[in-house]
């Protein structure tokens, strides 16, 4: 016993510096091969790798590309020569004058014309972090103002991306910016690529860019993770996922001209209306959600949108909250009649109304933006960025409203907690386009 024990001394003595030398290679192998996932897409020295577009000036000094506005104060940019697809990007930026540049992604180039999605880099309160469509839908999606405190002007700034499949997020200085689902977006390819805004007098600092690429699985996992993520339900281009209203099919009339979802008719007067082709998007039911869209009608135009919505034999708007979509003085005018501030554009029609004093809808013929934020314990309107209305759905104040007004007689008004989105037509030309939803 005495010379086994000796011996397993003996053989722990020899093993423990053996053990601990494969541990530690093992260690610095796993070490470098995260390291080695980051690529440095730009050496600290020159621009081997990238290709300058335009005549504006791209120059490294300190371990920096400078991007910065040359005589003719035009677009320019730099790509870089290889493509990427799935990938996650990092870099810092600083901007100088008024800094108003950009990153592109899975974008191609003809001179200085580029087609692809921008993540804006800009001064403050001009969206930086949300992203553009070059030559395309322009804005997608814009982050919330409060993010906008997460830049720091004349400071370097770090900006992370991640792109993979159809979902692209941004975060600047840790905050999460956005994170949109877009088709187009997952079948776009290209370069990435740094953008000098025209205009002249501009000047941005870059450095410290490093990517990594996404493979397969990564990419899958990451795109179907769907927590505050924003999904168009229309694009511009497609009708996937919408039909008609207690039918099966595109109603007549709705149609996809110009990258709108659009309504064509003769406009007729209130007491003319016949309804009858609203439209709901089908794929899917949704609860607490944030709906974006923007939308216009003509002089005295009028519509809806409606949601929580159920299919049945009834009309939408004896069981569904309505956010009115209406030409306030076009629609007096032409009915020869006075508006109640529950009618108004951005009321929830029927039941709380628009402060008289907010004068934010644009003119007929004009875009509008609005969204809509319902959660069980806050319901939240707005129109053109300005909140209309607030309410607590379901509660006392609620309730008092719905046996005080035109839904007193139906029961089934506002009491479902899930349901369908939809948009009323009110026998009146109207257009939406950007249509976007996220599940909260």
């Amino acid at each position: 016993m005495k010379i086994n024990t000796l011996f397993l001394k003996l053989l722990l003595v020899l093993l423990i510096p053996i053990f601990l030398f494969f541990s530690c290679t093992s260690n610095d192998a796993k070490s470098n091969s995260d390291q080695s996932e980051w690529i440095e897409i730009f050496n600290g020295k020159n621009l081997d790798g990238w290709i300058n577009h335009g005549q504006e000036n791209w120059y490294v000094e300190n371990g920096e590309i400078i991007c910065e506005s040359g005589p003719k104060e035009e677009y320019g940019y730099l790509s870089t020569e290889k493509f990427y697809d799935d990938y996650e990007l990092v870099l810092e930026f600083k901007q100088e004058a008024n800094g108003n540049s950009g990153v592109f992604f899975r974008s191609t180039l003809e001179g200085t014309k580029i087609s692809g999605w921008q993540v804006e880099v800009a001064p403050p309160n001009l969206h930086t972090g949300g992203i553009y469509e070059s030559y395309g839908r322009g804005w997608l999606i814009k982050p919330d103002e409060e993010k906008d405190k997460a830049l720091k002007m004349g400071e370097w700034n770090e900006m992370r991306m991640i792109v993979a499949d159809d979902k692209v997020t941004t975060w600047v200085n840790g905050t999460e910016m956005i994170s949109l689902k877009d088709k187009k977006i997952g079948e776009g390819t290209g370069a990435i690529a740094l953008q000098i805004h025209d205009g002249g007098g501009i000047k941005v600092r870059w450095r410290n860019l490093k990517v990594r690429k996404i493979d397969e699985a990564e990419a899958k996992t990451f795109a179907e993770a769907t927590k505050n993520t924003w999904q168009y339900i229309f694009d511009g281009s497609s009708t996937d996922g919408w039909r008609a209203y207690n039918g099966t099919s595109m109603p007549p009339q709705w149609v996809v001209k110009d990258r709108t979802l659009s309504f064509d008719t003769e406009i007729k007067l209130e007491e003319e209306y016949t309804g009858g082709k609203d439209l709901v998007y089908g794929a899917k039911e949704y609860s607490n959600f944030d709906l974006s869209f923007e939308w216009k009608v003509p002089e005295g135009g009028n519509s809806g949108a409606f949601y929580h919505l159920k299919e049945g034999d009834y009309a939408p708007y004896t069981v569904s909250p309505e956010y009115q979509l209406l030409d306030d003085s076009g629609w007096e005018k032409l009915n020869n009649a006075k508006l109640e501030p529950w009618q108004k554009a951005g009321a929830d029609y029927g039941m709380y109304a628009v402060d008289d004093s907010i004068e934010i809808l644009n003119p007929a013929g004009e875009w509008n933006s609005s969204r809509i934020k319902f959660t069980e314990e806050l319901v939240e309107y707005y129109l053109n960025g300005v909140k209309t209305v607030s309410f607590v759905p379901w509660s006392d104040d609620w309730k008092e409203r719905k046996e005080n007004s035109k839904w007193k007689d139906h029961a089934d008004y506002g009491k479902y907690k899930t349901g369908l989105i939809g948009f009323q037509d009110h026998d009146s030309p109207l257009s939406f386009r950007n249509v976007k939803i996220r599940e909260l």
